[in-house]
Protein backbone atom coordinates (compact mmCIF):
# COMPACT_ATOMS: atom_id res chain seq x y z
CA UNK A 1 0.00 0.00 0.00
CA UNK A 2 1.49 3.33 -1.02
CA UNK A 3 -0.02 6.48 0.88
CA UNK A 4 0.85 10.00 0.21
CA UNK A 5 0.76 11.79 4.14
CA UNK A 6 0.41 15.65 4.48
CA UNK A 7 1.88 17.16 7.11
CA UNK A 8 2.65 20.83 8.32
CA UNK A 9 5.69 19.78 10.38
CA UNK A 10 8.52 17.40 11.43
CA UNK A 11 10.34 19.51 13.92
CA UNK A 12 10.35 16.72 16.69
CA UNK A 13 9.84 19.50 19.85
CA UNK A 14 6.70 20.40 17.96
CA UNK A 15 3.30 18.25 18.78
CA UNK A 16 2.59 18.04 15.37
CA UNK A 17 5.79 17.18 14.03
CA UNK A 18 6.08 14.22 17.01
CA UNK A 19 3.17 13.21 15.78
CA UNK A 20 3.79 12.92 12.55
CA UNK A 21 7.54 11.66 12.84
CA UNK A 22 5.96 8.42 15.21
CA UNK A 23 3.47 7.44 13.04
CA UNK A 24 5.64 8.10 9.94
CA UNK A 25 7.72 5.34 11.58
CA UNK A 26 5.37 2.94 12.52
CA UNK A 27 3.22 2.56 9.27
CA UNK A 28 7.25 2.18 7.26
CA UNK A 29 7.94 -0.29 10.21
CA UNK A 30 4.22 -2.51 9.50
CA UNK A 31 4.44 -2.52 5.55
CA UNK A 32 3.14 0.19 4.49
CA UNK A 33 5.27 2.82 1.83
CA UNK A 34 4.76 6.32 2.83
CA UNK A 35 5.85 9.37 0.84
CA UNK A 36 5.76 12.85 3.71
CA UNK A 37 4.84 15.79 1.71
CA UNK A 38 5.87 18.81 3.98
CA UNK A 39 6.45 22.34 3.51
CA UNK A 40 9.20 23.58 2.23
CA UNK A 41 10.52 25.50 4.51
CA UNK A 42 10.95 21.85 7.02
CA UNK A 43 14.03 20.82 4.31
CA UNK A 44 16.35 21.74 7.16
CA UNK A 45 14.41 19.64 9.81
CA UNK A 46 14.45 16.78 7.72
CA UNK A 47 18.27 17.17 6.78
CA UNK A 48 18.58 16.76 10.84
CA UNK A 49 16.91 13.56 11.03
CA UNK A 50 17.11 9.84 10.43
CA UNK A 51 13.53 9.60 8.19
CA UNK A 52 12.52 6.02 7.57
CA UNK A 53 10.66 7.17 4.28
CA UNK A 54 10.56 9.53 1.11
CA UNK A 55 10.09 12.86 2.17
CA UNK A 56 9.19 15.64 -0.28
CA UNK A 57 9.39 19.42 0.75
CA UNK A 58 6.89 20.96 -1.69
CA UNK A 59 3.89 22.33 -0.07
CA UNK A 60 3.54 25.85 0.91
CA UNK A 61 4.20 27.60 4.25
CA UNK A 62 2.02 27.26 7.03
CA UNK A 63 -1.00 29.82 6.96
CA UNK A 64 -3.75 30.80 9.72
CA UNK A 65 -5.79 32.04 7.35
CA UNK A 66 -6.20 31.74 3.60
CA UNK A 67 -5.86 35.19 2.58
CA UNK A 68 -2.27 35.33 3.82
CA UNK A 69 0.69 35.78 1.33
CA UNK A 70 1.13 32.22 1.14
CA UNK A 71 -2.47 31.20 0.94
CA UNK A 72 -2.84 31.09 -3.00
CA UNK A 73 -0.11 28.39 -2.83
CA UNK A 74 -2.91 25.82 -1.93
CA UNK A 75 -4.75 25.83 -4.61
CA UNK A 76 -1.85 24.29 -6.68
CA UNK A 77 -2.07 20.60 -6.49
CA UNK A 78 1.10 18.13 -6.44
CA UNK A 79 1.05 14.69 -8.05
CA UNK A 80 -0.08 11.80 -5.98
CA UNK A 81 -0.96 9.63 -8.95
CA UNK A 82 1.17 6.77 -8.25
CA UNK A 83 -0.30 6.67 -4.68
CA UNK A 84 -3.48 4.76 -3.55
CA UNK A 85 -4.45 7.16 -1.17
CA UNK A 86 -3.95 10.52 0.42
CA UNK A 87 -3.92 11.48 4.39
CA UNK A 88 -3.84 14.82 5.34
CA UNK A 89 -2.87 14.56 8.69
CA UNK A 90 -3.84 17.79 10.42
CA UNK A 91 -7.17 19.34 8.74
CA UNK A 92 -6.20 22.99 7.68
CA UNK A 93 -5.08 24.04 5.42
CA UNK A 94 -2.83 21.34 3.88
CA UNK A 95 -6.33 19.35 3.61
CA UNK A 96 -6.69 21.76 0.73
CA UNK A 97 -3.99 21.01 -1.42
CA UNK A 98 -4.27 17.49 -0.50
CA UNK A 99 -8.08 17.34 -1.66
CA UNK A 100 -7.25 18.98 -4.54
CA UNK A 101 -4.64 16.82 -5.41
CA UNK A 102 -6.09 13.82 -4.16
CA UNK A 103 -9.45 15.00 -6.74
CA UNK A 104 -7.11 15.49 -9.68
CA UNK A 105 -5.10 11.92 -9.02
CA UNK A 106 -8.72 10.16 -8.68
CA UNK A 107 -7.39 9.18 -5.36
CA UNK A 108 -9.39 8.78 -1.77
CA UNK A 109 -8.59 11.13 0.78
CA UNK A 110 -8.22 10.39 4.80
CA UNK A 111 -8.14 13.57 6.82
CA UNK A 112 -6.94 14.47 10.45
CA UNK A 113 -8.11 16.96 12.51
CA UNK A 114 -6.40 17.38 16.13
CA UNK A 115 -8.46 19.68 18.15
CA UNK A 116 -8.42 23.42 17.72
CA UNK A 117 -7.20 23.21 14.29
CA UNK A 118 -9.90 21.56 13.33
CA UNK A 119 -12.62 23.36 14.43
CA UNK A 120 -11.19 26.94 14.48
CA UNK A 121 -11.08 27.63 10.91
CA UNK A 122 -15.01 27.09 10.43
CA UNK A 123 -15.45 30.20 12.52
CA UNK A 124 -14.16 32.59 9.71
CA UNK A 125 -15.12 33.05 6.00
CA UNK A 126 -13.99 31.26 3.62
CA UNK A 127 -11.83 29.32 5.98
CA UNK A 128 -15.53 27.50 6.85
CA UNK A 129 -16.34 26.62 3.19
CA UNK A 130 -13.14 25.23 2.32
CA UNK A 131 -12.55 23.18 5.29
CA UNK A 132 -16.14 22.00 5.23
CA UNK A 133 -15.57 21.22 1.31
CA UNK A 134 -12.87 18.95 2.64
CA UNK A 135 -14.54 17.51 5.38
CA UNK A 136 -17.29 16.43 2.89
CA UNK A 137 -14.95 15.10 -0.13
CA UNK A 138 -12.80 13.06 3.15
CA UNK A 139 -13.51 8.97 2.31
CA UNK A 140 -12.51 8.69 6.88
CA UNK A 141 -11.47 11.50 9.17
CA UNK A 142 -9.66 10.56 12.18
CA UNK A 143 -9.64 12.68 15.20
CA UNK A 144 -7.94 11.94 18.68
CA UNK A 145 -10.89 12.14 21.10
CA UNK A 146 -14.91 12.04 21.20
CA UNK A 147 -14.94 15.71 21.90
CA UNK A 148 -12.89 16.75 18.80
CA UNK A 149 -15.26 14.64 16.85
CA UNK A 150 -18.02 15.73 18.44
CA UNK A 151 -17.22 19.28 18.10
CA UNK A 152 -16.62 18.88 14.55
CA UNK A 153 -20.26 17.90 14.04
CA UNK A 154 -21.55 20.41 15.51
CA UNK A 155 -19.95 23.13 13.46
CA UNK A 156 -20.23 21.62 9.99
CA UNK A 157 -23.43 20.47 10.56
CA UNK A 158 -22.78 17.51 8.12
CA UNK A 159 -22.93 13.83 8.50
CA UNK A 160 -19.12 13.53 8.28
CA UNK A 161 -17.43 9.65 8.69
CA UNK A 162 -15.91 10.20 11.35
CA UNK A 163 -13.57 7.65 13.41
CA UNK A 164 -11.63 8.65 16.67
CA UNK A 165 -8.19 6.67 16.81
CA UNK A 166 -6.08 8.25 19.72
CA UNK A 167 -2.83 9.75 19.36
CA UNK A 168 -0.26 7.52 20.80
CA UNK A 169 3.24 7.07 23.03
CA UNK A 170 6.37 5.37 22.63
CA UNK A 171 6.27 3.41 25.51
CA UNK A 172 9.47 2.03 25.70
CA UNK A 173 10.94 4.92 25.96
CA UNK A 174 9.36 5.86 29.05
CA UNK A 175 10.11 2.05 31.06
CA UNK A 176 14.06 2.68 30.32
CA UNK A 177 16.38 3.66 33.32
CA UNK A 178 17.07 6.98 33.60
CA UNK A 179 18.74 9.35 35.94
CA UNK A 180 15.75 10.22 38.42
CA UNK A 181 18.21 11.13 40.90
CA UNK A 182 19.45 14.20 39.41
CA UNK A 183 16.21 15.38 39.28
CA UNK A 184 15.27 13.86 42.82
CA UNK A 185 18.12 15.64 44.26
CA UNK A 186 16.77 19.31 42.90
CA UNK A 187 13.87 19.16 45.26
CA UNK A 188 15.67 17.21 48.16
CA UNK A 189 12.46 15.90 50.71
CA UNK A 190 9.69 17.41 48.27
CA UNK A 191 6.59 15.98 46.82
CA UNK A 192 6.65 16.98 43.26
CA UNK A 193 3.91 17.84 41.22
CA UNK A 194 4.59 17.95 37.64
CA UNK A 195 3.31 20.22 34.41
CA UNK A 196 4.92 19.22 30.92
CA UNK A 197 4.02 21.34 27.83
CA UNK A 198 4.09 24.81 26.49
CA UNK A 199 3.47 27.80 28.68
CA UNK A 200 0.42 29.68 26.87
CA UNK A 201 -2.94 30.61 28.30
CA UNK A 202 -5.36 27.43 27.62
CA UNK A 203 -2.75 25.32 29.05
CA UNK A 204 -3.87 26.33 32.47
CA UNK A 205 -1.14 26.35 34.74
CA UNK A 206 -2.23 29.38 36.72
CA UNK A 207 -5.19 27.14 37.51
CA UNK A 208 -2.51 24.86 39.24
CA UNK A 209 -0.86 28.06 41.01
CA UNK A 210 -3.91 28.77 42.29
CA UNK A 211 -4.47 25.67 43.74
CA UNK A 212 -1.12 25.47 45.28
CA UNK A 213 -2.03 27.68 48.40
CA UNK A 214 -4.42 25.36 49.94
CA UNK A 215 -2.08 22.06 48.94
CA UNK A 216 0.84 23.78 50.99
CA UNK A 217 -1.71 24.22 54.21
CA UNK A 218 -1.83 19.69 54.45
CA UNK A 219 1.44 19.54 52.61
CA UNK A 220 3.53 22.04 53.06
CA UNK A 221 6.70 19.91 51.30
CA UNK A 222 5.14 20.03 47.96
CA UNK A 223 7.34 21.72 45.08
CA UNK A 224 5.70 22.28 41.69
CA UNK A 225 7.58 22.17 38.97
CA UNK A 226 6.75 23.03 35.69
CA UNK A 227 8.76 21.71 32.53
CA UNK A 228 8.45 23.84 29.20
CA UNK A 229 8.37 27.80 27.49
CA UNK A 230 6.55 30.10 26.54
CA UNK A 231 4.67 33.49 26.07
CA UNK A 232 3.14 33.27 29.46
CA UNK A 233 6.03 31.90 31.32
CA UNK A 234 6.18 35.73 32.61
CA UNK A 235 3.19 36.30 33.85
CA UNK A 236 3.35 32.59 35.17
CA UNK A 237 6.50 33.52 37.77
CA UNK A 238 4.73 36.82 38.94
CA UNK A 239 1.59 35.38 39.93
CA UNK A 240 3.40 32.67 41.76
CA UNK A 241 5.44 35.52 43.29
CA UNK A 242 2.16 37.31 43.80
CA UNK A 243 0.75 34.11 46.17
CA UNK A 244 3.62 33.96 48.10
CA UNK A 245 4.56 30.51 46.23
CA UNK A 246 7.48 31.39 44.15
CA UNK A 247 9.61 29.27 46.65
CA UNK A 248 7.51 26.18 45.93
CA UNK A 249 7.44 26.59 42.37
CA UNK A 250 10.38 25.58 40.15
CA UNK A 251 10.04 26.67 35.83
CA UNK A 252 12.88 24.37 35.08
CA UNK A 253 12.54 25.07 31.01
CA UNK A 254 12.70 22.85 27.96
CA UNK A 255 13.23 19.46 28.55
CA UNK A 256 14.20 16.67 26.43
CA UNK A 257 15.58 13.00 25.55
CA UNK A 258 16.52 10.87 28.48
CA UNK A 259 15.96 14.32 30.91
CA UNK A 260 12.45 14.66 30.00
CA UNK A 261 11.94 11.13 31.07
CA UNK A 262 13.55 11.75 34.46
CA UNK A 263 11.09 14.54 35.53
CA UNK A 264 7.99 12.14 34.22
CA UNK A 265 9.76 9.13 36.43
CA UNK A 266 10.90 11.34 39.10
CA UNK A 267 7.48 12.89 39.79
CA UNK A 268 4.58 12.07 42.71
CA UNK A 269 1.60 13.70 40.70
CA UNK A 270 1.10 14.72 36.91
CA UNK A 271 -1.15 17.60 37.12
CA UNK A 272 -2.01 18.83 33.65
CA UNK A 273 -5.44 21.43 33.52
CA UNK A 274 -6.06 22.81 30.19
CA UNK A 275 -8.91 25.23 30.13
CA UNK A 276 -11.19 25.75 26.82
CA UNK A 277 -10.78 28.90 26.57
CA UNK A 278 -13.71 30.11 23.96
CA UNK A 279 -15.35 26.30 21.91
CA UNK A 280 -12.91 26.66 19.33
CA UNK A 281 -9.46 26.52 21.38
CA UNK A 282 -8.98 23.36 23.18
CA UNK A 283 -6.87 20.36 23.80
CA UNK A 284 -7.80 18.07 21.43
CA UNK A 285 -6.15 14.82 23.21
CA UNK A 286 -3.01 15.65 25.15
CA UNK A 287 -0.18 13.46 24.46
CA UNK A 288 1.53 14.08 27.65
CA UNK A 289 -1.21 12.70 29.93
CA UNK A 290 0.29 8.82 28.02
CA UNK A 291 3.51 9.97 28.73
CA UNK A 292 2.86 9.98 32.63
CA UNK A 293 1.00 7.28 32.12
CA UNK A 294 3.29 5.47 30.70
CA UNK A 295 5.79 5.99 33.89
CA UNK A 296 2.73 4.80 36.33
CA UNK A 297 2.36 8.08 37.47
CA UNK A 298 -1.73 9.26 39.01
CA UNK A 299 -2.75 12.47 37.38
CA UNK A 300 -5.17 15.01 38.04
CA UNK A 301 -6.74 16.70 34.92
CA UNK A 302 -9.30 19.25 33.71
CA UNK A 303 -12.62 18.01 31.68
CA UNK A 304 -11.69 20.49 28.91
CA UNK A 305 -11.34 19.09 25.20
CA UNK A 306 -10.40 15.42 24.70
CA UNK A 307 -8.66 14.77 27.80
CA UNK A 308 -11.09 12.19 29.01
CA UNK A 309 -9.64 10.01 26.11
CA UNK A 310 -6.14 9.80 27.26
CA UNK A 311 -6.79 10.32 30.95
CA UNK A 312 -9.54 7.53 32.48
CA UNK A 313 -11.88 9.09 35.24
CA UNK A 314 -11.16 7.09 38.64
CA UNK A 315 -9.00 4.51 36.41
CA UNK A 316 -5.74 6.56 35.54
CA UNK A 317 -6.37 9.69 37.21
CA UNK A 318 -8.88 12.05 38.72
CA UNK A 319 -10.71 14.36 36.34
CA UNK A 320 -12.04 17.82 38.02
CA UNK A 321 -14.38 20.66 35.84
CA UNK A 322 -12.93 22.95 33.45
CA UNK A 323 -11.52 25.69 35.48
CA UNK A 324 -12.55 24.40 39.14
CA UNK A 325 -9.38 25.54 41.36
CA UNK A 326 -10.63 24.05 44.39
CA UNK A 327 -11.51 20.49 42.74
CA UNK A 328 -7.54 20.61 41.67
CA UNK A 329 -6.54 21.66 44.78
CA UNK A 330 -9.14 18.48 46.46
CA UNK A 331 -7.50 15.90 43.72
CA UNK A 332 -4.31 16.89 44.87
CA UNK A 333 -4.46 16.50 48.21
CA UNK A 334 -6.02 13.24 48.33
CA UNK A 335 -3.40 11.57 45.85
CA UNK A 336 -1.14 12.64 48.01
CA UNK A 337 -2.74 11.44 51.46
CA UNK A 338 -3.85 8.14 49.52
CA UNK A 339 -1.06 6.24 48.53
CA UNK A 340 -2.71 3.38 47.24
CA UNK A 341 -5.27 5.39 45.54
CA UNK A 342 -2.30 7.13 43.74
CA UNK A 343 -0.50 3.54 42.99
CA UNK A 344 -3.92 2.11 41.45
CA UNK A 345 -4.01 4.92 39.04
CA UNK A 346 -0.42 4.72 38.38
CA UNK A 347 -0.85 0.73 37.62
CA UNK A 348 -3.73 1.34 35.48
CA UNK A 349 -2.26 4.55 33.65
CA UNK A 350 0.89 1.93 32.70
CA UNK A 351 -1.22 -0.75 31.32
CA UNK A 352 -3.70 2.20 29.38
CA UNK A 353 -0.20 3.73 27.98
CA UNK A 354 0.52 0.26 26.54
CA UNK A 355 -2.72 -0.07 25.03
CA UNK A 356 -2.39 3.08 22.40
CA UNK A 357 1.51 2.77 22.20
CA UNK A 358 2.07 3.94 18.55
CA UNK A 359 2.64 0.11 17.52
CA UNK A 360 -1.34 -0.26 18.12
CA UNK A 361 -2.07 3.38 16.68
CA UNK A 362 -0.45 2.21 13.27
CA UNK A 363 -2.56 -0.99 13.38
CA UNK A 364 -6.10 1.29 13.56
CA UNK A 365 -4.95 3.59 10.85
CA UNK A 366 -3.82 1.02 8.40
CA UNK A 367 -7.36 -0.56 9.09
CA UNK A 368 -8.80 2.58 8.12
CA UNK A 369 -6.92 2.54 4.61
CA UNK A 370 -7.84 -0.59 4.17
CA UNK A 371 -11.92 0.22 4.51
CA UNK A 372 -11.60 2.81 2.59
CA UNK A 373 -9.52 1.11 -0.64
CA UNK A 374 -12.17 -1.23 -0.19
CA UNK A 375 -14.85 0.52 -0.23
CA UNK A 376 -13.58 2.80 -2.93
CA UNK A 377 -12.87 -0.27 -5.04
CA UNK A 378 -16.53 -1.50 -4.81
Amino acid sequence: MRVALFSSTIEPKDGYGNITFELTKELHAQGIDITLFLPKNQQNAVAAMSLPCTTICALPKYVYRIFERNGPGYFRTVNVSSFDLVHDLFAFPYCIVAARSAKKAGKPLVMGAQGTHGVRPLAYWPERWLLKKCYKSASAIAVPSQYTKKRILEETKEDCAIDVIHNGVRFDRFQKSVDTLSVRNRYPGKKILLTVGGLWGRKGHDLVLRALPEVLKKHPNVVYVVVGDGNARADLEALATDLGMRANVDFAGRKSGDELVAYFQACDIYVHTPKIVDQNKFEGFGIVYLEASACGKPIVATDAGGIRDAVLDNETGLIVPDGDIAAIANRIIRLLDDEGLAKRLGERGRAYAKENDWSVIAKRFIGMYERVLKANAE
